[in-house]
């Protein structure tokens, strides 16, 4: 009779640690990204190992490279209402939840690709821009640059001149990606990334605006072959969770979330150096070309950013406090 009672409980015990086991991921994270093989996804994969571990478990993180949960419009859409716990596009498609993300597109901001690693990393900045959107239902838990900024044109960019007449996709909506484009007599675009390859194959678009890696990524070689370098202009990812999945989530767990994705950035961001130099190493090797513009075509493209700042801080007035908060950083850090 003893023994039958040791086995009962051994066997009650086994059940209990089991359903205990079920019940420790209580949450699934899912993370979606409009790319693959990127920062990107090893700021996800890291994420995703820093939450489960950090979490023991009771955060289950689903990672969705390459549009798997939608284009880019949708996803963000997903993270508004809670369908979606996290998206990681560029910075742009968020500024019509808040006008604010527009910092992120001035060129001219970071005086290089480490800087702007060094200053998105800094745990103010982080501070100041997790406020970002909030009271459209999101929070900006991580940013990062992608990579330098390239044009991709079927003809080649060597000179501002050569934008005239040119239909050409930008990273988003923002005015600082629409406005100096038009300026320089170009016809920007706004499309999600997924729908650009085939756009310029049939050649309704004739160039694509997106950060350098995602071009070998992408195989955009296979389509057109000059990429030009955007002077002192990057794109950025934010990564921007659901405030409804953070308040489901209890304070602790969501304290780990937000925690988690800046332990991700030092290691994507040190990944990332290395996969930028490589990228231009890959489109060399698949008989692309890469164009640096002349300092006088430098200043032309310039100019045409700066001839468009009154119009855009006037339409957006939150945005001069960003830019000054962001160079303060910037000067702070790099006179460390």
């Amino acid at each position: 009779m003893l023994k039958w009672h040791k086995k009962l409980l051994a066997a009650a015990l086994t059940v209990g640690l089991s359903v205990a086991s079920v019940g420790a991921q209580a949450f699934t994270l899912k993370v979606s990204s409009p790319t693959n093989n990127d920062v990107i996804l090893k700021w996800m994969q890291t994420f995703k190992e820093g939450v489960e571990k950090k979490s023991d478990g009771k955060i289950e993180v689903e990672i969705y490279p390459a549009n798997q949960l939608g284009q880019i419009p949708a996803t963000v859409e997903g993270v508004v209402f809670g369908t979606i716990e996290v998206t990681a596009p560029a910075s742009g498609f968020f500024v019509k939840l808040d006008p604010r993300f527009e910092v992120f597109d001035v060129p001219g901001l970071f005086s290089s690709f480490e800087s702007a690693q060094r200053v998105l990393s800094d745990p103010a900045i982080l501070d100041r821009i997790s406020k970002y959107g909030n009271d459209k239902g999101v929070t900006t838990i991580a940013a990062f640059p992608h990579g330098p900024l390239g044009l991709l044109t079927v003809d080649g960019v060597r000179k501002a001149a050569d934008l005239q007449g040119k239909k050409i996709r930008v990273a988003g909506p923002s005015p600082l990606y629409v406005a100096p484009y038009e300026k320089l007599g170009a016809a920007p675009v706004s499309m999600p990334l997924g729908e650009v390859l085939p756009a310029m194959q049939m050649r309704t678009v004739d160039g694509l605006l997106a950060g350098v890696p995602v071009y070998t990524t992408g195989k955009f070689y296979d389509v057109a072959k000059p990429l030009t370098v955007l002077p002192e202009s990057y794109l950025i990812v934010t990564a921007v969770a659901s405030n409804l999945f953070l308040d489901k989530i209890g304070p602790e767990l969501a304290a780990i979330v937000r925690e988690e994705a800046r332990n991700a950035l030092p290691v994507a961001n040190k990944w990332n150096t290395t996969a930028v130099n490589k990228a231009f190493e890959i489109w060399k090797e698949n008989g692309g070309e890469v164009i640096t513009l002349s300092d006088q075509e430098k200043k032309a493209y310039l100019g045409a950013v700066q001839a468009v700042m009154p119009e855009v801080f006037k339409a957006n007035p939150a945005l001069k406090a960003e830019i000054a908060a962001f160079e303060a950083a910037q000067q702070q850090i790099n006179n460390k």
